[in-house]
């Protein structure tokens, strides 16, 4: 499961534009997402999220085509009202943080792949930085 920051940092630059410090590691784990060796998954509500920043330096058809590139290789799991009912049952304050992780285990992930780890220390599932997931399972 990929946390937004993980998109964020492969297809937004920083407002001065140069590229977020993050974007290497991430643009590897989402090639090897695009390619099939690692199944890809990212939260529903991630999404608006990306397009909205992405949108904010391109087009709105540029911003489509990207959003559709993305959705042709990243799962969206399926969550509802149930899920999200149960929000402060993962270990996770922030509640935007804890939709992440109801989305990671509706979608059955094995990892919670993010640049934020001090955030999900009590979750349920392996955390990782896209550095140490990629040396890991790279």
């Amino acid at each position: 499961m990929l946390d937004a920051n993980i998109l964020l940092d492969s297809i937004v630059l920083e407002a001065d534009g140069t590229p977020r410090s993050g974007k290497q590691a991430s643009d590897v784990l989402l090639d090897l997402c695009d390619q099939g060796v690692q199944h890809g998954l990212v939260a529903w509500h991630t999404l608006p999220i990306v397009a909205y920043y992405f949108r904010r330096q391109h087009s709105t058809d540029e911003t489509g085509a990207m959003m559709d590139s993305l959705l042709a290789f990243l799962e969206v799991p399926t969550v509802g009202h149930q899920e999200a009912a149960r929000w402060c049952t993962h270990g996770i304050s922030d509640f935007e943080d804890a939709l992440q992780m109801a989305a990671a285990i509706s979608g059955r992930a094995e990892v919670f792949v993010t640049r934020n780890t001090a955030d999900f220390q009590m979750c349920p599932l392996p955390v990782m930085t896209p550095e140490v997931f990629l040396e890991a399972y790279g």
